[in-house]
């Protein structure tokens, strides 16, 4: 039945939406359906308080304030959908203040404050869990990057990497020489030299690293901060040396507004270099 509801509301919103977008909001409703804490009481049946506690629970998870919001705006065009066709008698989202709910990212730890942190507790850590530490702290990687990234996209002779998102659209990121010196000792773990399709992050039985494995390996390595929170420390280091532009390219981000939030306390810079543009 859920699932039905989610196909027709898709099929309904065809034309009228790009296709990523259309991708984009499949996945959020798969997954709030899934992630759901307790038993799922299905989406004609989903309160106010449910969908708050939901997110709450998203937000002790580490996930970036940018994701929620996304999730929120399907949620809400969804409901929205189902109350044109009498299914549901209110949207449970009405009165939710997600800037109550989503972290303050001013308030995260900064760049500096985490590498201190991180270098406090390599000692106790392996190779590949400080490859995958540094890895999003000084590339700005997402998990599912992370995940998906493979030796093929690591240059050692220029000195990049290739970030790919989830669409298969890549960026190129310049990588420090402590990244490099760790890329290098992670390579030579390999009995055999690793080929281009080998992910860079890999279990002892070959498999690929989890989201599970990657959040608690940075808790641990950087001290308590989230993947996000490293994520979010790289950008906003990059955009604090007013490389604005630099930032929306090396974030991956789609449009400017996106890192426009990590230019809080420079709003005026911000107004005057994103003016350009429009």
């Amino acid at each position: 039945m859920d699932e039905e509801l989610e196909m027709a509301f898709l099929e309904a919103q065809t034309g009228k939406l790009a296709a990523s977008t259309l991708i984009g909001y499949r996945r959020n409703l798969s997954f709030v359906r899934r992630r759901f804490p307790g038993q799922w009481p299905g989406w004609l049946d989903l309160t106010t308080v449910k969908l708050r506690d939901f997110f709450i629970a998203r937000q002790r998870e580490g996930v970036s304030a940018s994701t929620t919001r996304y999730q929120a705006t399907t949620l809400r065009r969804f409901y929205h959908y189902l109350l044109e066709r009498g299914l549901v008698k209110q949207n449970p989202l009405t009165g939710i203040q997600f800037d109550n709910i989503n972290y303050n990212e001013s308030g995260l730890p900064t760049y500096q404050l985490l590498m201190e942190s991180i270098k406090q507790n390599r000692k106790r850590a392996t190779t590949m869990e400080k490859t995958a530490t540094y890895l999003i702290i000084e590339t700005g990687m997402r998990t599912s990057e992370l995940i998906h990234l493979t030796w093929g996209q690591v240059d050692f002779a220029m000195r990049v990497v290739l970030i790919k998102n989830d669409e298969g659209v890549g960026r190129y990121v310049p990588l420090t020489s402590d990244l490099l010196d760790l890329l290098n000792k992670l390579r030579e773990t390999f009995l055999t030299p690793p080929d281009a399709t080998t992910p860079v992050l890999a279990l002892a039985n070959g498999k690929k690293i989890s989201r599970a494995w990657i959040e608690r390996t940075i808790r641990r390595v950087s001290g308590g901060a989230t993947p996000a929170g490293l994520r979010h420390a790289y950008i906003d280091k990059v955009v604090s040396e007013e490389r604005f532009e630099d930032a929306n390219r090396l974030a991956g981000h789609k449009t400017l507004v996106a890192t426009a939030r990590y230019q809080v306390n420079q709003f005026h810079d911000l107004k005057k270099k994103y003016e350009q543009y429009f």
